[in-house]
Formats: structure tokens, sequence, C-alpha cells
């Protein structure tokens, strides 16, 4: 830290001894050595081409294991992503504004703010320090970062002093309205944070890593990995039940940091003033941010989201996952609410983020199509027109008549139902069904092989021989009656681990008696019509990729009731000519993969069912040739491994099946997608094929004929 200082000493221009006096910094070594250590690292700095106050945030941030991270949701802003919010909020800044970081880490966000509002200029800068930036955390080390790279910038230290006697080191959470009204009477002029994300509440498995224990997700538990575990949970519960008291917001789900930071963030930005977050996306799709999107929308004037990928690794996690930059601005008391949302998508480059142009969703359409505000993730005018004609013309769950109405179950918890599980079958044991076991169409498309959770090895089965070879076998007596009453029916299960930009989203197969279900995949029946039709017609629907399109606008990483029951199936009545079609579709293709060894034309054949199930649904939601092609757009991994044509860069075969089929059903011309179609056939290439159960084999499928192991 003490190098880095002499750095910032160097770029700001001012005294090394001078600045370690005024902020109490002992000196570990004589200043000429500090200072050419600090020539060295700033000559490292240059060659980066990154700002070089923003370089000393990265630098001084402190050292968090994974541990750390997990449980306290702490992950530092990348300084892509702190210049993207900067240019956003920091030309509206007034000389004299407050922008408040409650959470500021390294300082990094602030740090960019100022580098924006006052452009190089020193005199400026000197003020806008002494005026206009407060920060908190609850690390003295991270404060001292924050300091250190905002120094960079002058050679005032007396207004780095005076910046500094404004900071907080504090649970910023938990601090009283005094401690913020002492800073800014009215409210901040402009509100910037990177907020933990996690959730208030502790798990055994981040508890046992926490301590130092390897070990995979899903694994068995040790009595004695376990000890100060009830504790440790007890402290963390109460901490939740005390900010659930003081942010409404969190109220309806399982308290997490982010909601309540932004819940503050509403709080303590004055009217007319401004916010910018960096938070899951979640926040537009979970059931449990309700409240916090329409206290959102309710107190803005403005209010626009970007929706990143991690993609760019910003962060130490799943590069799928999905997260916002967030932009509001706050509502002054009478003043009209916001009337159109902002949806903006954004890529990373080495240097810099580039945003698309924005899509404005009304809000009295949003709130007609889904009255709970989730926001659909459409990147373009265009798809927004597609969503809304596709749910306008279609039915919810709510507006079903009976027969209809689905009910969703969890039939055995795979936590706390594991001291019920064996891995022999046994009598009195019954086979448990697991997400990477069902497929579209197809339960048992993968076979165990050996290990236990994540580490667990599976065999992936080939098209036609589908078996059920679990990992696990559950006690009938342990399941409760609900769950016992259910397995003796047929169903329709389906798999919730899933993503956006995943080959297919959304992967659903009958689920037939004797057979029981994880909570990896809910089971889907009608009460109100218990016929196998019914089941099929559901079945055919939501595995068809019009259906699979609507649901990637509101998905995350998983599929479940509530994600499900807010896109609007097609009105199709199940006495009609197309449900009866998609009924008998769907039972040729339960029955095509227990068929035994398959051929090239039974694949060919399961393709065009598939294909014209797909046009069956599109027609029903009132699509056109049009729409279809932007629907296939989102799918870009479908065909991955399929061979590809002399003029194609990858295999549009699925894409020219589709396509063709709907031509075909409209009397039309078959066009190139038809010549396509055909000479992807003679290089061997078969359409609606999932990479994962067509690698090595395609040209010869008498080898695609035994299920491995």
């Amino acid at each position: 830290m003490q190098v880095l200082e002499a750095v910032a000493a160097r770029i700001g221009g001012f005294g090394l001894e001078a600045f370690q006096s005024r902020f109490g910094v002992d000196p570990i070594e004589k200043q000429g050595e500090l200072l050419d250590q600090a020539r060295v690292v700033l000559r490292c700095i240059d060659h980066t081409g990154i700002h070089p106050a923003l370089c000393l945030s990265v630098l001084a941030r402190e050292a968090l294991d994974a541990s750390v991270r997990r449980t306290e949701g702490a992950y530092h802003t990348d300084f892509r992503l702190a210049q993207y919010l900067a240019e956003g909020i920091g030309t509206k800044l007034k000389p004299d504004a407050k922008i408040l970081d409650p959470a500021c880490g390294a300082g990094i966000l602030l740090t960019a703010v100022s580098i924006v509002a006052c452009r190089s200029d020193r005199a400026k800068t000197s003020d806008w320090l002494r005026h206009s930036i407060y920060a908190a955390d609850l690390s003295p080390i991270a404060l001292r970062g924050t300091l250190l790279s905002l120094s960079a910038l002058t050679d005032d230290i007396d207004s780095l002093e005076a910046m500094r006697q404004k900071w907080r080191i504090q649970d910023s959470l938990l601090a009283e309205d005094e401690v913020w009204h002492s800073m800014a009477h009215d409210g901040f002029d402009a509100f910037i944070a990177n907020p933990p994300w996690e959730k208030v509440k502790l798990t055994r498995h981040e508890f046992i890593k926490a301590n130092g224990s390897e070990r995979h997700y899903g694994s068995s538990y040790s009595d004695e990995g376990l000890a100060g575990y009830d504790i440790a949970r007890a402290r963390k519960a109460n901490l939740a039940a005390n900010l659930v008291i003081k942010y409404p917001s969190l109220i309806g789900g399982e308290p997490d940091f982010y909601v309540a930071f932004a819940d503050m963030a509403l709080k303590l930005t004055r009217f007319g003033g401004i916010g910018a977050l960096i938070v899951p996306g979640g926040l537009i799709r979970s059931k449990n941010t309700q409240s916090l999107r329409r206290k959102l929308i309710e107190n803005s004037k403005e209010l626009s989201f970007t929706i990143m990928s991690n993609k760019a690794r910003h962060f130490a996690i799943d590069t799928r996952f999905k997260f916002l930059l967030v932009n509001y601005t706050k509502a002054d008391a009478g003043v009209k609410k916001v009337h159109r949302i902002g949806m903006m998508h954004a890529h990373t480059s080495d240097d810099r983020i580039m945003a698309s142009s924005k899509t404005n969703i009304p809000l009295r359409a949003l709130r007609e199509l889904r009255p709970d505000l989730t926001l659909p993730e459409v990147r373009t005018a265009s798809e927004w027109r597609l969503f809304e004609r596709m749910q306008c013309r279609s039915i919810t769950d709510l507006a079903d008549p009976l027969p209809c109405k689905a009910a969703f179950c969890r039939e055995v918890d795979m936590t706390r139902d594991r001291p019920h599980f064996v891995r022999e079958p046994q009598p009195d044991y019954l086979p448990l069904v697991e997400g990477r076991m069902v497929h579209l169409h197809r339960l048992g498309c993968k076979a165990y092989a050996f290990g236990e959770g994540r580490s667990a090895r599976w065999r992936s089965c080939p098209p036609g021989r589908s078996v059920i070879r679990p990992q696990f076998w559950v006690w009938k007596d342990a399941l409760s009656p609900q769950a016992a009453e259910r397995v003796r029916r047929t169903r329709v299960g389906f798999c919730d681990i899933t993503g956006q930009t995943n080959e297919r989203s959304m992967m659903a197969a009958i689920i037939p008696p004797g057979l029981v279900c994880g909570n990896k995949v809910p089971t889907v029946e009608f009460p109100n019509d218990r016929s196998e039709e019914r089941l099929l017609l559901w079945l055919a629907v939501v595995n068809s990729l019009p259906f699979d399109w609507l649901i990637r606008r509101v998905v995350t990483t998983t599929v479940n009731y509530f994600v499900l029951s807010s896109v609007r199936l097609p009105s199709l009545d199940m006495g009609s000519s197309p449900a009866r079609r998609l009924v008998e579709i769907a039972r040729r293709l339960k029955d095509l993969d227990s068929k035994g060894d398959v051929s090239l034309a039974d694949c060919w054949h399961t393709a065009s069912l598939r294909a014209e199930a797909d046009v069956i649904v599109a027609s029903a939601y009132g699509c056109n040739e049009d729409d279809l092609w932007m629907i296939i757009d989102d799918f870009p991994l479908l065909d991955r491994e399929q061979p590809s044509l002399p003029e194609s860069s990858k295999s549009t075969v699925t894409a020219d099946m589709l396509i063709s089929t709907w031509r075909h059903q409209k009397k039309c011309p078959g066009g190139d997608s038809f010549r396509r179609l055909r000479e992807a056939e003679k290089l061997g290439a078969v359409p609606y094929l999932s990479s994962e159960f067509s690698r090595g084999s395609l040209g010869t499928f008498s080898k695609i004929g035994r299920c491995p192991g």
C-alpha cells in the first residue's frame, strides 16, 4: 500500500512525506526507496493504456479468497464497468454535487466518476474532492485504497483530508438515518454502487468451504465439518430479520444484500438526483424482487437497464451469469413518473463497454403483459413487438379454463431427503430422476456412471436408446403424501437448470408412474383433466422453439413455476385439429425415443415431427416467416456438430428444415431453405439433433445403437 501511495504521489504531484504525516502512515521504508519502486510500477501502469488512477484502485484491492467472495458477495468492479457507469452520470453532475458510494471497496467507481466530472481540470478536481465525494465501507483497508486512487488526481492534500473526514468505516445497511442526513440533509445528488451480491443466509456448503474444506456442491456432509454451523446460521438469520425491518423491499423473499442496497439508494437519493448500480439480472426477472421493481418504477422519472453477461469475466463467477447496469433519475414529488423503461444490451472489448441502441418498453403494455413487472430481455424494437404480439394472442394459467390449470410439484428435495437415498436398487425404493436425465421429449437421455455431486459422471445415451439408470433410489415411505400419490400417475417433468445461451433452454419429457423426480425436475399435471392428451399437448408446446424463444426472454438460470406461469401459452382448444396433431406428434416422439437402434431415416423423421410442431405452435402464436427467422437466430448453438455447406461457416440444417416446413404448410415455394436442406442431407447432417448426442458418429448411425456403459 505504501508503494501504491508513492505511485499516487508521483502522479498527483504531492509530497509523499506530507501525505504520510497527514494520514498517519508509519513509513516502513525510506521515501526515496518507496519512490524508486513507485517509478517501476508507474512505468508498468503506463503500458496498460488504462487511466493511472483506475489502475491504482485495482492494485489496491484487498485480496479475498473464493469463500469470502461467495459468503459476502464481494466482487470487485472491472475498470470498464466503472468507466461505463461514470460516463452515464458524471457528465450530469454539477460542481457542488454530492455523490455517495456506500460500499466503495478500493474506490474505482468514485474515481471513474471524478475523472469524468472533472476532465483533468486540477482546480475543479480539488474542489470536487473536497466537497463532493462521500464513501463508506466495512474495511479500513478498502477506504485507504479509495484514498490513494483519488489522490492521484490532485496535489492538494488539504482537499484530500477534507474529503477523508466525511468517510465512514461502517456497515452501511445498518447505519442510522442520522449518519446519512449529517452528510447530505436533503439526500445525495448521485448514488453509485456495486453492492454485495449474496443472499443473507448461510448454507452448509458455504460454511464448510469457508472453514477451509474442499468439497463439491451436492456431496455428502459430515458432522465434524459442521461444528459451529448452527451458531453462524442463527447470526445470519438475525441480520436478515433486522434488514427486512429496515428495507421493506426485502419482504416476500429470501433477503439479498443487493436488494437492500437498491432500496437504500432510492431512499438516500434526493428528488431529481441520479443513481447507477451494478446488480444481478434477477432484479428484472425474479419473483422475490417484485417489490423492488415497483419501487424503482414508482419513484423514477427515468429508468433504464443495460443487460450484460459475464463472458468477458468481469467477475470471478460463471461466464454465463447475467447482470445489470441500472440507471435512474428519482422523480420529484408530484411529478409524472416513468412511462417507458429503457432496455439496452452491451458487450465488452479489451478497453471499454459498448451498448446497443435503447429499446423503450411502454409501461402500460408491460403492466398488461407482465403484471409482476418482470422485464422481457428484448434486444430490439422488433423483438419487443414480436414478444408483445405472441403474448397478446395467448392465454395465461390464470385466464385458462379450469381443465388447463396446471399444478406444479417438487417431489423430492435432493438435500433434505438425502438420508432416504440409496445407490443400489432395493425393494420399496423408486428410481430418482435428476435434471440431466431430461431432454426434449426424452427421459433417460443420460445414464449415471460414477461419482457424486457436481463431480458425478454421466454418459450420454444416443437417440432411441434412452435408459433409466439413476444415481439414487428413494425410499417410498419417505415421500410426502402429495408426492406418493403423484408418482403413481403419468405427468410431465422438466429440467429447471438452464441458461439463455444454452443450445435449448426449455426441456421437458413424459414421466411415467413408478419414478420419482428430484427438485431439479419439477413435475406438471392437470388436476381437472388427467388425460394423457392434455399432458402431451402441454409438452409439445413448451418443447417448441417459439415457446423456448419466449422463455429465454425472461429466464436466468432456472425455469421455475414463477417463470413458466408468466409466459402465456397459445390459445389452442383441445379439440381443434392443431391441438390433436400436436398430441399425436408428442406421442410419436416419445415412442421413437424408446425404439432401440435408430437409423438415419428415423432421425430425419424425428426432426420432421419437431419442425411440424414448431410450425403449428408458431402459427398459434400469430407468427409469420420473418418472425421464425428472428426466433431461430436466438439459438446459435443449434447444429454446431453438424457438417456445414461450402457456402456457410456453420450448419443451418435445423433452420432450413423449420422454414421449409413452414413454407410447405403455407403452400409456398421451398426456396433456398429447401435447397440447402437437401444438400445438407447429402452431407449427412441431421436437423434438430442435439450436439450433446450427435458428437462423434453422425455419419454411421449403426454406431448409435448402444448406450455406453
